[in-house]
């Protein structure tokens, strides 16, 4: 696929697949740790396009269509989760360091 496509699933006739996910809802390191976790019923090749994350991924082993495509299923959800996850872990950030530092700490943070 040399150019970007607007179609978030190519099923090659190798029997890989190509799944795009778009970089303005995605970050690369949410399709990185999905395809970590899929590794051991597929391989993956990450190439970053214009505005999308294009994700080759090739399973490991002959899978019947309907496997293949509840593999697909979880493994966009996958991705989903770990962005969430991301983003969680950043909007919490500053509230779970002050929960850290007050229970390490002392003396209370909190009282004036």
């Amino acid at each position: 696929m040399t150019k970007e496509s607007t179609t978030p699933l190519v099923k090659n006739d190798d029997g890989s697949l190509i799944i795009l996910f778009p970089k303005s809802v995605y970050s690369l390191d949410a399709v990185k740790k999905a395809s970590y976790k899929f590794t051991d019923s597929c391989s993956f090749l990450i190439n970053e396009q214009n505005t999308a994350y294009e994700v080759l991924c090739k399973p490991t082993a002959d899978i019947p269509s309907k496997a293949l495509d509840e593999l697909v299923n979880s493994f966009c959800n996958e991705v989903l989760d770990q962005d969430l996850r991301e983003r969680i872990a950043s909007e919490t950030h500053a509230v779970r360091s002050l929960i850290l530092a007050q229970a390490f700490s002392k003396t209370s943070l909190l009282e004036g």
